[in-house]
């Protein structure tokens, strides 16, 4: 079993196919081929089916997955600590993060962190909530950004802000006179309701009050969401780092009952983040808290 055959084996995973896998690692696809059949063959069971419409992992390889997420692991840490102790600041860090902080916060913790880690390589990968999640505990990030508390309960994590939810409204909306509408005069609207995210917090807001929102379109995406607003299609509750910095014929309104979503910043565990890892970590804490406390500080 070879480094090699295991790198093969993450980046089909990863791309979905052996020819992507082999031109991100440098390999012909007979190559590639060669490498799975090997491994495959020292393990004694398939990891990868191939058919008509794709690959597919295995059961056999999802369970045999985080253990080579966790070897490269800590052939990383190995690396970075032996570069700490000649005195270098190498390595590579995988950060996992949604949308909304990869538009309000990386930016910021980036230019911070590589101003003063130049030689250290940042690798973001961006999805869902759940995507990063998965990534976090199976290992395919070193940390990620995540709502809290998150689901898996054996992982390392730290809250880091309490994003407030805020409801939009179109501009004219009778409701925008009210300086802050009740859940009961919202439920009397049209509603655009957000999926995968916040729309737990919304629901739970309508089921306390035994109310059911008048849903017209559910939507994943947040800029739609604002764009169906300001086309007067209905309300909806979005946190406000989604929203964009200048919001045109919409009315931003808070609610009567506040509301909101915890970002926090989680690892596999303390143990697994290498010391790259743990100045990204401290890094990202240090400056969304500065930035909270700034925030506060203005108000």
């Amino acid at each position: 079993m070879t480094f090699t055959q295991m790198e093969v084996f993450l980046k089909i995973v990863q791309t979905g196919s052996f020819t992507k896998a082999g031109e991100e690692i440098g390999l012909s696809q007979s190559a590639v081929s060669h490498a799975i059949a090997g491994l495959e063959s020292e393990l004694g069971f398939r990891l990868i089916q191939r058919n008509r419409s794709g690959i597919r992992i295995t059961p056999d390889g999802k369970r045999i997955l985080p253990y080579i997420h966790q070897i490269f692991r800590l052939k990383e840490q190995i690396k970075q600590e032996a570069a700490s102790i000649t005195g270098l600041q190498t390595g590579t860090v995988r950060v996992g993060t949604f949308p909304s902080v990869s538009a309000k916060w990386l930016p910021s913790i980036l230019k911070q962190y590589q101003s003063q880690y130049p030689s250290i390589e940042v690798e973001l990968r961006e999805g869902g909530y759940e995507e990063v999640e998965k990534w976090i505990r199976t290992g395919a990030v070193d940390l990620g950004f995540i709502p809290f508390p998150m689901k898996e309960t054996e992982v390392h994590t730290e809250r880091l802000k309490n994003d407030r939810l805020v409801l939009l409204l179109p501009q004219g909306h009778p409701l925008h006179r009210h300086p802050s509408p009740s859940i009961e005069q919202l439920a009397e609207v049209p509603f655009i309701m957000p999926k995968k995210g916040c729309d737990i917090h919304i629901y739970r807001l309508f089921n306390e009050k035994n109310l059911k929102p008048r849903i017209r379109f559910e939507i994943e995406d947040d800029h739609t969401i604002v764009a169906m607003v300001q086309a007067g299609l209905g309300a909806s509750i979005l946190p406000e780092m989604t929203l964009p910095n200048e919001l045109e014929h919409v009315h931003f309104v808070l609610l009567g009952e506040e509301i909101y979503r915890t970002i926090g910043i989680a690892a596999p565990s303390s143990d697994s983040l290498s010391p790259a890892a743990k100045k990204f970590w401290e890094t990202a804490v240090a400056w969304v808290k500065g930035e909270v406390d700034s925030n506060h500080a203005s108000h």
